[in-house]
Parts: structure tokens; sequence; C-alpha cells
């Protein structure tokens, strides 16, 4: 495929005398085995239980439909061909439809002609129908699948408008759907040509954003990015009837009321920012008839660059604005209390309200609560779910709402230690504490059909999880008990630290209150994928063994029948017999530490030591517990990524992957204040574990990682000794071209500039004395990470002596996709590991694909 010209001219401009293009290359053979195995199944279930489709994701795609023409619009990457999202995640190219009640019923396959894939399948609330969108050339069209007749069919005659994304909705009745339609060329906002210079423009107001790519830049954007996600909201029956609902508009979402009287719609209105993207910019949300009239302006939203620094801040104005599932047409939402702004104190920050139809009167406040809410789940019997969250604790906490009991008199706002008495707590913890996660809660859809609500059985709710614990992962599903709302205060112990108080909130719904319903074999990983009924106990688990791939499993707990629904063989002989073991150890302060070891099939203790390749990704903490929870199940199946170091035991090398980097920063100190030592004493601790089991040779042992991983790497090399080679992909490395924040650390570069620059590898070039491979995708769209910095931290290796290698894949975001770069990308880091590790056993195949790629 001949090069674009612009990408040409880029290649040209950018490269120096050491730089070259090259053709792709392809790994040794057991590492291209890998990427050329078939992706993970998904699955859908139907509303009635009866019917299990499996989804066939497509194959890794090739270079060439990558490098279609897109336009980088406001944080969006469009073809403007096709009006839809240049790289669709996920897309089927089969689709297969099992009857749960029926055994002896053959299994119906839906395979979309040729040059079309299937996304964003559902089935029709009444079970009848699969939809799915067929994406082809043309762009995206609606289609149904008959489940009776077993034929397909497309609904709409004009084509899909998905530039916002692949969105429709059935009716709640199953009598239509809901989606955007293009409209034809002369209803179409026109672009200008550009007339003069661009200027941006600042009035005082703060704007503390992080760094993001593909923001719209002129004029010009803006009528490209209007004119392309301009649609029409159109109701389609299943006859074939349109209803359009308003007039066409930038529609960023759209919501059908249980009752499907009802439609909210969120539209995208000028100006557009220029810092931010899409999602933050103002939004009118509007109320309209299922005839189409609109009743009313519900609010106008402002553009989110002036939302206030911090986790918790949001912008001003209702969000969360959804209709209450079990309610006809009820709409709820939630109103900041201090401006949005979490950095404020305030007894409250947001209150939960509703406002039901005919929408002319003033909301109802349903609670309000002292943390930020950042999820409402509706259930039976009146109850809801409300999760809040404080980042700068790095909590959350789950409670019951009983939503009969509460009133706007001051009477309900009465708490106890900070909380409404209208809820419940049910569990507070850790945002990262996997140990006390009780899992997700069983929904099902309203007996009158008005949307989805969690379960409530004798005041029982329904759970199911991993059940992470220092023994492994010990998959459930329990039934918990939820006393009377008000009856039992919250508890709060407190006690005291050098550095203040420690509060400990205990819950009136205690272990003693659950009773578990189901748990995993123990010589297996099994986990609840369906629950398909309580009485008698049916379910979909998916299930796993350590030399077992993940297949499905339809389960009577009560009889113990048992009926395979879908399973898949190895597809890796290269890999069969490979060992994986959970190593624990500590760091020098005493905290515990983890890793997963992958050793070549037939390995001893007495062979000796092997080159080690260490993988990692850190992660912050405020508590040093939580920091040194386990996330491991030694049944669980080795599924091999080419995207991750476990390849690479196929060529002879220990894989240290998972390592645990713990960044933990308890009481008033912040994490990455001590970022540096701590990711230092995290290697430290790794390595000598590794020598001290005969495993790896102090020497010939390297770092990889990718993203913040990749951070790492770079600072490892920078600021320690301890490993002979680093592999470092889509990172960030100058951190004060991202001077609003990083990951989780909130303080901008004027509030810390020490900080910023001591964190910085690029600032530590000159240290970095040990071989760095360097890889970016030359489109990477993620906050932060600009092919740039790479590009920059090369530059400044070459220049101060240092020793590295720098390849940028064409087309490629953040996460690489196409075949060829994955190839590529699995070849460099073979070849880079051989050459400074130095490994016998690697037989590599270097056969060219005909593309290029560039070195430098």
């Amino acid at each position: 495929m001949p090069v674009h010209p612009i990408f040409m001219f880029a290649l040209i401009a950018f490269f120096s005398h050491s730089a070259m293009s090259a053709q792709y290359q392809r790994p040794s053979q057991p590492l291209q085995q890998i990427v050329e195995q078939s992706k993970k199944v998904s699955t859908r279930l139907s509303d009635n239980k009866q019917w299990l489709a499996i989804l066939t994701p497509e194959s890794y795609i090739d270079i060439q439909s990558l490098a279609r023409k897109e336009l980088k619009l406001a944080g969006l990457r469009l073809s403007p061909e096709q009006l839809l999202p240049s790289r669709i995640k996920y897309r089927y190219r089969q689709l297969e439809l099992v009857n749960l009640e029926d055994d002896s019923d053959k299994p119906d396959t839906i395979t979309p002609p040729a040059g079309m894939s299937i996304a964003k399948v559902q089935f029709s609330p009444d079970s009848r129908f699969l939809s799915y969108i067929g994406i082809s050339n043309h762009g995206a069209d609606l289609y149904l699948y008959e489940i009776a007749t077993r034929k397909s069919r497309k609904l709409n005659k004009v084509r899909l408008n998905a530039s916002m994304g692949l969105k429709y909705q059935w009716l709640h009745n199953s009598r239509g759907l809901a989606t955007n339609i293009a409209i034809d060329s002369k209803h179409s906002p026109a672009i200008a040509e550009l007339q003069g210079p661009n200027i941006s423009v600042t009035q005082g107001r703060k704007a503390p954003r992080r760094t993001y790519q593909d923001l719209l830049k002129n004029a010009r954007d803006e009528a490209q990015f209007s004119q392309l996600t301009t649609s029409q909201l159109t109701i389609i029956g299943l006859d074939g009837k349109l209803t359009a609902v308003g007039e066409p508009a930038i529609n960023i979402g759209f919501s059908l009321s249980p009752d499907d009287k009802y439609m909210l719609v969120k539209r995208i209105t000028p100006p557009f920012s220029h810092m931010v993207k899409y999602r933050d910019f103002a939004q009118s949300v509007e109320i309209f008839h299922r005839s189409g009239e609109k009743l009313m302006t519900l609010a106008e939203l402002e553009s989110g660059e002036f939302r206030p620094s911090g986790s918790d801040s949001v912008r001003k104005g209702p969000r969360y604005i959804h209709w209450r599932s079990g309610k006809p047409n009820t709409l709820a939402f939630v109103e900041a209390l201090d401006g949005g702004d979490s950095n404020k104190k305030a007894q409250y920050r947001d209150r939960l309200r509703q406002l039901a139809a005919p929408f002319n009167l003033a909301p109802q406040t349903l609670v309000k609560t002292p943390w930020r809410i950042a999820d409402i789940q509706w259930g039976e019997e009146q109850l809801a779910l409300i999760t809040e969250r404080h980042s700068a604790k790095k909590q959350m906490r789950v409670s019951f709402l009983d939503t009969e009991s509460v009133s706007d008199s001051p009477a309900s706002e009465e708490s106890v230690n900070g909380q409404s008495k209208a809820m419940q707590l049910w569990y507070q913890k850790a945002l990262r504490d996997s140990y006390k996660d009780p899992g997700r809660l069983y929904q099902h859809p309203h007996p009158a059909g008005l949307g989805d609500i969690f379960a409530v059985d004798n005041r029982r709710v329904f759970h199911y999880g991993l059940g992470a614990s220092a023994q492994g992962y010990q998959p459930f599903l329990s039934a918990t008990a939820i006393p009377a709302i008000g009856d039992v205060p919250v508890k709060e112990n407190v006690s005291t630290r050098a550095d203040g108080p420690v509060i400990q909130v205990k819950s009136a719904i205690d272990a003693a209150s659950s009773a578990t319903l189901w748990q995993s074999a123990s010589d297996k990983l099994e986990s609840v994928r369906y629950l398909l009924s309580r009485q008698p106990l049916r379910l979909i688990i998916n299930r796993q063994s350590i030399d077992t791939p993940p297949h499905l499993v339809l389960l009577d707990v009560q009889t113990g029948t048992e009926r395979i629904l879908q399973q898949k063989p190895s597809e890796l002989p290269a890999f069969r017999g490979i060992s994986r073991q959970l190593v624990t150890y500590t760091r020098e302060d005493g905290l515990p530490l983890s890793g997963n070891l992958y050793l070549p099939s037939g390995y001893k203790p007495e062979d000796g030591p092997l080159p080690v390749l260490m993988w990692a990704y850190p992660r912050e903490y405020k508590n040093a517990e939580v920091a040194a929870q386990l996330n491991y199940s030694p049944n669980q199946y080795s599924y091999i990524s080419a995207k991750g170091p476990v390849p690479f035991v196929a060529n002879g090398f220990a894989v240290f992957d998972r390592v645990a980097m713990p960044i933990v920063g308890e009481g008033k100190e912040k994490p990455n204040d001590s970022f540096r030592s701590q990711l230092i004493a995290n290697a430290n601790a790794a390595i000598d574990t590794l020598v001290e089991m005969g495993v790896a040779d102090r020497d010939k042992i390297a770092i990889g990682g990718h993203s913040y991983g990749a951070f790492m790497v770079a600072n490892l090399l920078a600021h320690s000794d301890l490993f002979a080679a680093g592999i470092a992909r889509s990172g960030a490395y100058n951190r004060t071209l991202t001077p609003f924040g990083f990951q989780n650390e909130k303080r901008n570069f004027w509030e810390a500039p020490s900080l910023y620059q001591q964190i910085s590898p690029f600032t530590h070039a000159d240290k970095i004395d040990e071989p760095l491979l360097l890889m970016h995708g030359e489109m990477d769209a993620n906050s932060g990470t600009y092919p740039m910095q790479s590009a920059r931290l090369f530059k400044a290796i070459r220049g101060l002596g240092g020793n590295a290698r720098l390849v940028t894949f064409p087309f490629e975001s953040h996460s690489y996709q196409a075949k060829e770069s994955l190839m590529h990308m699995l070849w460099e880091q073979e070849n880079w590991l051989e050459q400074h590790l130095g490994n016998s056993t690697n037989n590599k195949g270097e056969t060219t694909l005909g593309t290029s790629a560039s070195f430098h």
C-alpha cells in the first residue's frame, strides 16, 4: 500500500541521518500464533432468559483498514464517507443463537454478507428479535433477525449517522427503535473556507484541563464537526414508519421513558470549545413527546472546560440525567450543592432529585450526600442503590435508599454521622480494595416492562463477584438481607494516629446477614455470567482451569446437571507446559508484594537462571493494606495476549508479569512525593526474590511497560542500575508537557514544580545509561501521551550519547490494533531482548509484510 503523501512529508521532515523506513517484520512462529489466535467471545442474554447470543469477534484488522481516511475532530476520529467512528473497537464476524430451554434445538448461526461486520447487538425487550448494526463501506444500517422465522432484514432506508457512536434504543414495547439518521446534503451545515488567522482568548476564568489530542483548532474544524455530526433523531417502527424527533441537531445522547411516551435528548450546542473533547461541550437537555414534539428544555449546561480542578469536581447543573427504572415516566438527576467544586468545604456535595411527567412541578429531592454521587441503580420495593466517591481519600461507599421515606421537609435532611436517615450503608471500602468488593447486583426486567431493576426478595438482594481474598479468587453468588432503613444507625469507630483521626465506618449490614448460594469449585475458576432463575437456581457460568480455556456452562445448582454452551480448544501448542505461579515477597519497609512468574515448559531449578522480562504498571494507594492485596487464582487459564510480556516464555525467558509497583501515600502524604524511591524499592524487592529463587541472573533482567508503565520504565533506568535494558511503549516522559495533572496526580505544575521536574525521566535523560526501546503510535489519542513524548526522549538520549531505538507505528493510536503493527512490535521486542539479554533458544523469523514502519 503506498504511503499517504502527508505521511511521507512528515517522515522526510522528521528523519535524521540515523532514521530509516523499513518493512514490517514478523516475529518467530510461536509469537505469530499469538497474534493470529481467535479472540474471546462476547454474549448477550434475552430478557425472557431463553436465548443466548454468542458473538465471535473479528480478528485483528490489517494496516490498510487502519490507514483509511479519517478526520480528527473534538476527540472524535471519524470516517467522513461512512459517518462512522473510524476505529470501532467491538466488531463481530458471526453470531450464534443458542436455545437455553431446548438443548436439542441446533444453534442458529447469523453470518453477515461479505464486506460487512456486525456491531452493537441487542435483543428486543419481548425477545422476538435480535438487532444489530451492520457496518459496510456504505456506512451503518440497522438489521433485525426474527428468531421464529430465522430471517434477517434491514430496517432503515436511509443510512444511520453514527458519528457520535453506534447508538440505538428499542422501544420498551418492542414496536420500534430510536436512532440517528443521516440527513441529506442540502440540510447539512456548510463548511466555510478559512479566511484569516486562528485566535484564542482567555477572559480570566480558570480552565484547568488535561492535555488532550484531536481538539478543534479553527472555524473550519468547527464547521466540519457540525456537518458530520448533525443528524435526525428518528423512531423507526417495525413496519418502517418514521417519526422525526425535533429538528436535525448534534444528538450526543437520547433515551425513551419506560412507558415510551417521552424522550430525553442531550444535544451539543455552539460555541464549540477548542480546549476539551466533544463530551464536555456545552449541551442542551430537552424533553420530547414520542410524537416528535418538543415539550421543554430541562437544562442548559455550560462547557466542561470551566469545571474546577479535582477528581470529584463536576460542572454546574444537573448530571446523570436518566429515566428512573420501575416508574413510567419519572426523570432522576444529580445536582452539585458545592458549585461543582470539590475543593470547597461543604456539608453536602450532591443531591439526588426526581421529576415526574408532565414535568411542570418543582423537582423533588430524594437525598443529599456528603460525598459525590458516582452511580445510581433502581430496584424493587422502591429501593435505590447509591454509590458515593471521595477521590482524595480514595474511598467509596454504597448505600440503599428508601425512596418512599423521603420528602422535601427539613426533617428529611436529618442524618447519622453525615448520612441521611433514608439511607442504609451497605459497604464502604478503598477504591482499589478488591477484598471488600461484594460484586454486582442481580438485575432483571421490571414485570411491567419499565426498565431493568435489581431484585429484592424478602428484603434480600442478590450479588455476585470474583471474591478476591488472600487465598485467591473465590467467585460466588450471595443473598444479603437489608435491615429496615433507619432502624439501625451507622456506627462510626474513631481511633487516633499521629497524622490525625482514622474513621472506620461499620455498616448495619454485616457478614451474618449474607448467605452464599453458590461458589466456584476449588479446582477450577468459575464465575457467574448470568443468573437465569432463583428457584430453581440456574446459572450460566464461565469456567476455566489452568489447562482448559474459558468456556460457558449452563448449570442447575440444585441437581448439578450441566450443559456446555460454548467451548474452544487451546490454539497455542508452543505454549503448552509453561508454568505459572504466584510469587509473594516483601519490600524493604515490610510492604507485601506479589507477581505472576511464568517459566518455560520443562524448566527445572537445576537448569539455572534464565534471562528475565519484568512487566509492570504503577498504581497509587492511600492504604498500605490495600496495596498489598492479591488478585490471582491458581486455577486461571493463562490467556496469552500479544500486548503483554508472556509470549517471550516461548523464547526461553522467565517472565515476571503484573509485578506489584504500589506507590503509597498514607495520611497527609501524597503518593507521588516519594514516587522514585518507592519505585526502586519495589523493583529491588522483585529482583532480589527472583535471584534468591535461582530463576534470575541479576545482570540479565529487562523491564517493560505500556503507557504509565512506560513512564515507570524510563524512571527506573534513569535512577537505578537494576536492569540490563528497557522496553517502553506509548509513554509520557516530560511532565511539564502535561501541566494540569497526570494519572492520579491532581496538583498542577505551578503548585508542585519541583515534583514535575523530578518525576520526569526526560529531565534525567543523561542518567539513562541502559539500552531503551521506545515505541509509539503516530496517532496516539490518549490524554498526555503525545507521540512527541517518545520522540523528544529519544532525541535527548541520542544527543547525550545513550543507547536507544525509537519505533513509531503509522496510523496507530495508544494501543496498537493492526496485525502488521502487532507482529512488528513483537519482532522488535524479541530482537531487543535477544540483543541485550541474549538467549540461544530464540529462533526468530524475519518475513516482511510489505508495508513500511518507521525506525529512528
